[in-house]
């Protein structure tokens, strides 16, 4: 059962399951909470908030107002509304990229961060929906219609399909009708085509070079990602100077749902650690 953190006149849905250190899991455009329903069954000694981002899953749906800044405004509310600071940031494509924001504004609050496929201007530019940036501008009535018509489960899974590597495609990934729901749904197309017209804003991240007292970060990338192309990854990754880094082979976007033992294991791993000083853990 899904609970609610309300944000001004806005529902933002959540899991929370388990028990111990606190960790928030943030999905990617597109999608919802359930991407990390296979990685939170074999996380032990956490407890942990999967948020369905605004626009998407269950959460309100306002067709505006996707922007990285206010998912971030989001993030540090729900953070401070149930205690979790210092907390466990755990994030991929637009989640990643609202974890790493929410740790430039407030490095204090967060603990550690797993980054995965990290959604920038430089990592989307080459990518296999590149072409819908700044759609929202360039065609709003192209968009106007999209957000009206129902796109079908069988559109969800072709979408779905689209961002998987090899493992992702041996594993039937796109035929889980949870997951082809959410493509399939044209609020939520429209949330995530409003998000890509936000791409500049995520230039920051790009350029971001993190201080010696940053909080500590592990990137995972998909070898086989084709939304948002390794070459790409590496750039970004080389700049965020990460503990620890990932390239998990035969994943493309979706490594929890590709891979959910080996991203498991990961979290595990690193967000078990024990800080020393300054938030840096001794095992990284």
């Amino acid at each position: 059962m899904l609970e609610t953190f309300p944000f001004e006149e806005l529902s933002i849905r959540f899991r929370r399951t388990g028990s111990g250190a606190p960790m928030v899991m943030l999905h990617n455009g597109g999608t919802s909470h359930v991407i990390w329903n296979e990685v939170i069954e074999r996380l032990e000694g956490f407890e942990v908030f999967a948020l369905d981002l605004l626009g998407f899953g269950a959460s309100s749906k306002p067709g505006k107002g996707y922007e990285l800044s206010r998912h971030v405004a989001i993030l540090k509310a729900f953070i401070e509304a149930h205690d979790l600071a210092p907390v466990r940031l755990v994030g991929n494509c637009m989640g990643s990229a609202t974890s790493l924001a929410y740790a430039m504004a407030h490095p204090e609050s967060v603990r550690a961060m797993v980054l995965i496929n990290t959604l920038t201007a430089a990592t989307f530019e080459t990518g296999i929906y590149s072409l819908l940036y700044g759609l929202p501008e360039r065609a709003p009535g192209v968009v106007e219609v999209m957000s009206k018509i129902p796109l079908g489960s069988r559109f969800g899974a072709l979408g779905v399909r689209s961002q998987l590597g090899r493992r992702g495609l041996a594993r039937k990934v796109h035929r889980q009708k949870e997951l082809a729901s959410c493509y399939a749904s044209a609020s939520q197309s429209r949330a995530l085509l409003e998000v890509l017209a936000d791409i500049p804003n995520y230039n920051v991240l790009d350029v971001f070079e993190p201080p010696a007292d940053f909080p500590p970060i592990c990137t995972v990338w998909g070898l086989e990602n084709r939304v948002l192309p390794a070459r790409r990854g590496r750039a970004l990754v080389e700049g965020l100077r990460p503990q620890r880094e990932e390239w998990l082979e035969g994943c493309g976007h979706l490594p929890m749902l590709e891979d959910p033992e080996r991203v498991a294991a990961i979290l595990r791993s690193f967000m078990s650690s024990e800080p020393t000083d300054a938030g840096h853990d001794d095992a990284l």
